[in-house]
């Protein structure tokens, strides 16, 4: 009876250890993708305070447009829709998308059910997606071709 209770109190206790995730350096980055294929992100500028682990990175000199441009865009259909999640992690409590032109400018995307959906209209476009949490804050930038 006894290695039962310490076997059921190892496992609980493990498990919330794993649940608090004292050992995360940095903030969750959504999982993209479009009908199940992977688009690749780029990190940008974050911070992150965990039980044990406290860390930022600044690179506020980067924009979206810097950070996608090494990317290879995804090609998509006109109207296609593309899934942002955070699976990986606690959930954020505040998400902002919006999609970059060439010029600099912006425009805010709405996230509905965790899709966005490009425009009609073909060319490329790259999108910045941040997101809030209670330990932190980080985003992400990444690009797609429209064909």
């Amino acid at each position: 009876m006894r290695k039962g209770f310490w076997l059921v109190l190892l496992i609980v206790v493990v498990g919330l250890v794993l649940y608090v995730e004292p050992f995360r350096g940095s903030p969750p980055e959504p999982d993209v993708s479009v009908n199940g294929r992977n688009i690749g992100v780029t990190s940008g500028s974050s911070c992150w305070h965990s039980l044990l682990n406290s860390k930022c990175i600044d690179l506020s000199d980067t924009t979206p447009l810097d950070m996608a441009a090494d990317q290879t865009p995804t090609v998509v259909k006109p109207g296609q829709k593309i899934k942002v999640a955070f699976n990986d992690g606690p959930a954020p409590e505040r998400i902002q998308t919006e999609q970059w032109l060439k010029d600099g400018r912006t425009k805010t995307v709405q996230l509905k059910n965790e899709d966005l959906t490009v425009p009609t209209e073909k060319g490329l476009y790259i999108y910045h997606v941040s997101a809030w949490w209670k330990k932190g804050d980080g985003n992400v930038a990444f690009s797609v071709q429209v064909k």
